[in-house]
Order: structure tokens, then sequence, then C-alpha cells
């Protein structure tokens, strides 16, 4: 949210957004700033952290024209919820947890500060609680201490209503560091000091007996740690950079390389949240390992994911059971009339099979397909099988669907049985094999792929590049995207971000494309732009004073008052987000990259023809659109407004203009000046209205018998008319 509101001007936080300086120090740079207190916020829009703030807050926020971006989270807004109906409903409140947090601080201003803060059951005993008592938790309190102060409170009161409002994904992550704690020999907890989360990571590891320590980056990892281990465990908060994550587990495997006598292992356990998939991204073996390496590394590679979990580090020789169908004894028959071969009967016969071997990428063609399998050419003695289960990843109904007799493939060899001639082969692993070396090559050259996007999943996309590719939700568009089922089926433009083969982990993003052509874009525009351009643009968003324009990378404001020649309440009456308009450049300021734009001067003046439509002495209909001490405005046509003095408002004498007009009211009024330069009309009711009144005195002279008296009132008419 911070960063997607940076992206169309300054925002300001209340407070650190994350408890880790190296993060908050990231996001400054990207046009974040932290503010202690409303008092300090400069900015026009401010952002409430995830622990949220008390009702005062909001008040005074609105009070002082702010906008408010609220990212409350919605475990922290349950547990205020879950508090405030336990007091409404007569319960006196506990909250477990550090009274000075500000999730605390927060939750107990929305109780009107009727509320006990207790951090465990030791401070249960300091207060005495009168009838029911209900308690919650601050969102990162282990559970353990919540179900002992639950249990200590129920010894002192007569009833004790608990309602869990621990976030489940602080539990897990602490979960985690405690499994890990008991395999690890020592294990490193990566953040910031002033996290809370941090901290009690910290504490779980000591407490199953595990040597820990904290550490904010790789600078402050000390190899005497590290001395005499076997196994490092690395755990991290939710608050924790994921590259800050990455420099302690290289500085670790450094320091593994420098003595590998000492330290024969190095497990990771980077519990963070933004990393978990709920699917296993399978990796391939490589093409040229032998059957004992590649069944490894499918056995490895099939239980790793990119969900966090101890994974295999360092020199560790990942460790797997069970060999490829037809690996043992492939090559070397035991029996048949084979069996005893001499040496150049075996060296005929391999030469007869082409020295195919089990891991061999070989090219081939489609011979047949049927619904048990597909059967290929490779040049063998005889045609080799592929399995339905090894033709794609993706689901088939038909295998014509994915392949056709006549097709050229390339090809996994899984197995070869001599004895029975029989080649099995794998179409899904050589595609999977080609893939990691195409992606790889893509990561290198920094190359955009394209790649469908086959399911929607928890934290991301999951695409299709060969293999199973993930997109995270922060890594799909510029800015937060809510609905991500509306990808699948479509494809994106990719650069590969991650790539870790014995992991089975291939991590791409759309972002980077899409901010990379933003650049290029603005470089483009800023090179090239001048005042007095026409600039077509797409509105970006609109505020009550404007519009933001992106007019090629760079956003453009065009202030409401430059949308029209007439006269605009509100942007949105003229412009909605996504239109494509038009503009003009106004002003450029390069060194601010700053840039003002305009629509009404894409459109023609009304004033260079004011004087056609308007001559003096026409009479013409206007609507009234706000009065003054010295007259009345009345607008003629859009962009063209005229005045009606007091003196010209009525015969009478008036003194201010709502006598006579109302705001909103047509009326017809009488042209007496146009100065075009000036943009100024100047205009008279008073004398419509007179020439009104004559004409039904002429008309009733005429229809009259006055005799004398009609000619010498028609004459003096006459002389009035002239002067």
């Amino acid at each position: 949210m911070a960063r997607e509101a940076a992206g169309k001007g300054p925002v300001a936080t209340l407070g650190p957004l994350i408890h880790n300086r190296r993060a908050v120090a990231e996001l400054e740079a990207a046009g974040v700033r932290c503010a202690t207190a409303l008092d300090e916020v400069v900015e026009k829009t401010v952002l409430f952290r995830t622990h949220g703030v008390g009702p005062a807050v909001y008040e005074e926020a609105r009070r002082r024209g702010l906008e408010i971006l609220d990212a409350t989270c919605p475990f922290v807004r349950r547990a205020r919820e879950e508090a405030q109906r336990l007091a409404d409903q007569g319960y006196q409140v506990v909250v477990v947890g550090d009274p000075h947090h500000p999730e605390v601080r927060a939750l107990v201003e929305w109780l009107g500060g009727q509320a006990q803060v207790v951090r465990g059951p030791a401070e249960v005993e300091r207060f005495s609680p009168a009838g029911r008592v209900g308690v919650v938790a601050q969102t990162t309190v282990p559970r353990e201490t919540l179900e002992r102060v639950a249990a200590a409170l129920r010894e002192r009161c007569p009833e004790v209503r608990v309602v869990d409002t621990i976030c489940t994904a602080t539990s897990q992550r602490q979960q985690a560091t405690r499994e890990l704690a008991r395999e690890a020999d020592v294990v490193l907890v990566v953040g910031d000091r002033n996290s809370a989360n941090t901290g009690r990571l910290l504490e779980i590891a000591r407490h199953e007996g595990c040597a820990a320590h904290l550490v904010e980056g790789a600078d402050e990892v000390r190899p005497e740690w590290l001395q005499g281990v076997r196994t490092v465990g690395i755990a991290a908060g939710a608050s924790t950079p994921e590259w800050v994550i990455k420099e302690v587990v290289a500085k670790v495997q450094e320091l593994a390389g420098q003595d590998r006598r000492e330290l024969e292992g190095v497990s990771e356990q980077a519990a963070t949240l933004d990393a978990v998939v709920t699917e296993p991204v399978v990796a391939a073996p490589e093409a040229t390992a032998g059957p004992r390496e590649g069944a490894a590394d499918a056995q490895e590679a099939a239980g790793a994911g990119i969900s966090a979990g101890v994974v295999a580090g360092g020199d560790a020789v990942p460790t797997g059971g069970g060999a490829l169908p037809g690996e043992e004894g492939a090559g070397q028959p035991e029996g048949g009339d084979n069996a005893g071969a001499q040496p150049e009967d075996v060296s005929l016969l391999e030469e007869s099979l082409g020295l195919i071997q089990p891991g061999d990428l070989v090219q081939g063609r489609v011979v047949e397909v049927t619904p048990q399998g597909v059967l290929v050419d490779v040049g063998y003695k005889s045609e080799g099988i592929i399995p339905l289960g090894e033709l794609a990843r993706r689901r088939f109904n038909s295998p014509d669907e994915i392949v056709r007799p006549g097709d050229e493939i390339t090809v996994y060899v899984l197995s070869v049985d001599n004895q029975e001639q029989v080649l099995k082969l794998s179409k899904k692993r050589a595609d999977e094999i080609l893939a990691w070396e195409q992606l790889k090559q893509a990561q290198e050259e920094g190359r955009v792929i394209e790649a469908e996007v086959i399911q929607e999943v928890k934290g991301g996309l999951v695409v299709d590049v060969g293999l199973r590719g993930f997109v995270p939700a922060s890594q799909i568009e510029r800015g937060y995207v809510q609905d991500l089922g509306k990808y699948v089926g479509k494809k994106l433009r990719l650069k590969v971000i991650e790539l870790d083969r014995s992991k089975g982990r291939c991590i791409l993003s759309q972002r980077v494309v899409l901010e990379e052509e933003r650049r290029r874009k603005r470089e483009e525009t800023w090179a090239t732009i001048a005042e007095g351009q026409i600039r077509r643009g797409v509105v970006k968003s609109i505020t009550d004073f404007g519009a933001f324009i992106d007019v090629g990378g760079v956003d453009g404001l065009l202030h409401v008052s430059e949308m029209s020649w007439g006269r605009v309440n509100h942007p949105s009456e003229v412009l909605r987000e996504g239109q494509e308009v038009d503009v003009m450049v106004l002003r450029l300021d390069r060194e601010k990259g700053k840039i003002s734009l305009g629509l009404k001067q894409t459109m023609p003046d009304p004033w260079q023809t004011v004087q056609e439509r308007y001559p003096v002495g026409s009479v013409v209909t206007g609507r009234v659109t706000r009065l003054a001490p010295f007259g009345a405005f009345v607008e003629l046509e859009a962009g063209v407004e005229g005045l009606v003095h007091l003196s010209e408002l009525s015969s009478d004498r008036v003194s201010r203009a709502d006598e006579v007009l109302n705001v909103g009211e047509e009326v017809k009024v009488k042209v007496l000046r146009v100065r075009p330069h000036d943009r100024r009309i100047g205009l008279s009711l008073r004398q419509v209205l007179q020439d009104q009144e004559r004409a039904e005195i002429k008309r009733f002279l005429s229809t009259s018998n006055s005799g004398p008296l009609s000619t010498a009132v028609s004459e003096v008419l006459n002389n009035k008319e002239n002067h």
C-alpha cells in the first residue's frame, strides 16, 4: 500500500511501517517517510501501519484534512473488535501482551482505557478482577503464554472467557522456529532488534536449549558461533527483507567453505510469509547426470518447494533412496542369450544399441499415438514408449493434444531394457531440462519471456515456462493486485528474478518488466517533452483538486482550473480513470520532475469569436452562476461569463444582488460591452425589463383610442429609445 501510494505522491507513515530499520530506509528512499506524530506530517497522505491506531488519531487526521490509508492488520482489527464485544457484554477485558507495544496501546485506546494489560501469568496476581473476565491477546504473543494467563485467571475469577486473537501466521512461524531449534546446533535469528516478533523467535530458540543469536545483517555473523557445529539454522521474522536473509545465508555458506571439517552442513529456515506456495515445484535431473545422480536429484526435487523448510546447503550432499525405473543393471543383462557374452560381444551390442543410456536427452520422431502412450523412433532397435504420465506436466484429455505422428521431439531416457529391447522415455522431463537451460540463459541475458498463467495459488500465480514457475502477487503489476483470478489463462511478460534448480525454485516477475518499460518511457519523455506540446495521456487517478495524467511514464498534474473553459465543480465531471485524453504541456520543472498540464487549451477558446455570437445590443439567455457584492455573474455558455453590475439589475435602487437574482436562475440580459482580450462582457437586466415595459405600453397605445394623449406618449417613448 505504501509503495503504491508513493507512486502518486509523498506518503507519511505514523511510526515505522515495520520493525526493520533497513526496510524502513529502503521505503524512505521510495518516498515513504516515517513520522512519529501527526504534527510532523507535511504530506497530504498518511498511512496507519498494521499495528493500528486509536480513535483519537483518526479524528485528528480527518481534522487536518489528511487522506488516510488504513493498513491495520485484519488480525489486529479482529482483536480490537473481539475486545469491544467483550466489553459491551459486561466483561472486564484483560489483554495479554506488551503494554508499550503500539498494537496493545491502540487496542486499549479503543476500549476507552478500560482494560488491564498483563505480560504473563505472574502479573495476574497484581490485580483483583471483579466478576466476569474476557481475555484477548496481542497478535504476536506465544499461544502458551495466553494459555498460562488464562489458567491463572481461572483460579481467581468465577468466569473467564478467552478469545484467541493470535495471528496464525505468527504462530506457524514460531512453531517452525521451535522445530528448527530442535534439529540445529546453533540458530541465527535474522531481524531488527526492535521487532517483538523477532525477539520472540530468539526466545523460542533458546527455550529449546539451542544456542541462538540475533543478527540484523550478514556483517554481524561471527565465525566463532559456527566453530565445532554441524548444523546451522536460520530463522527470520515477518518484517525481515528477503535480501537480508539471503545475505546471511551466503555469509554462513562462505564461512562453511573456509572450514568444511568443522561445518559440514548448513540448514536454512527462512520463515517468511511472502515465500509460501502451497504446491511443490519439481525439478528435473540434469541431462548429463548418471542413473544414480539423476534419481537422487529427482527425489530431492520432489520434496522441494518454495515453501519454507529445512533445505540442504553448503557442501552437504543431498541423499535419496531408490533409482529410476530400469536403472539397476541397465546395459548388463543377468540372463538370457547374452548372459555369458564376451567383452567383444558386449561391445558389438552397445554399438548396435547406439550407446543410449538412462539420463540421455535424444531426438526422436513420433510414430504412433495410442491411449496407452506414445511410440517414438529414437534410432534404437525398437521404438521407445512415453507413458501418459511422462508426456506433459499439464493436464490433457487425449495425448494427441500434446503430440501428433510425425512430430520431432526431444525426450529423456528413463530406462533401457536390453533383454526386452524396450526404451522408456519422458517428454515431460526433457521439456523441464530444456526449460531450466532456457530460463538460465534468459536470466543471464535479462531477456523477457512470455508465459501463460495456469493457476492461482496463495500469494501469487503459477505460470507455465516449460516447468512450474511462480509469480508472487507483489511482482504481477506495479501496484497492488486484489483479484489474482483474472489472470488465469492470460499470458504475462516476465523476467526471471530467482532460479534455483536444486530446490526446484523458479521465481518470475512482470513488475520488473513494467518498471523497466516505464523507466525507458520516462527517459524518452523527458528527452523530448517541451512546453506547448500536445501529448496523449491516460488518466491515472482523480483527486478533489485535479487529475494525474500519465504522458509517457511521467505523471503530470491537470488542475481542475485547466480542465474546461467553463466552471468545473469536481474533476469527475470531466474525466474518469483509465480515459485517454489529449493535453497540453503548460509548465515543466525538470529538477523536481513536475509537469503541469492543460486540457482546455486543446479545445477552441470561446472568447476568440465571442463578439460574433454576442454583439452589443443583443438580448441573450444565461444562467446565474454566482453573486458578488458588486453584482451577479451570468454564464452565457461554457467558458463565457458576463457581469451584471448592481446598477444594471433593476430600475429601483438595489444594495445586494440576491434582492433580485438567485444562483441557478435563468435570465434574459442585454449585451452592453464586449472585451474579448480582457475576457469580459457587460450585461444588463434592467434594460431588458425596461424594453419589455416599453413594448407593453406601445401595444396598449396601439389598441387604445386615446387620441392626442396616445400620440404624445408614443413620441416620448420613441425619443427615449433614440437616446
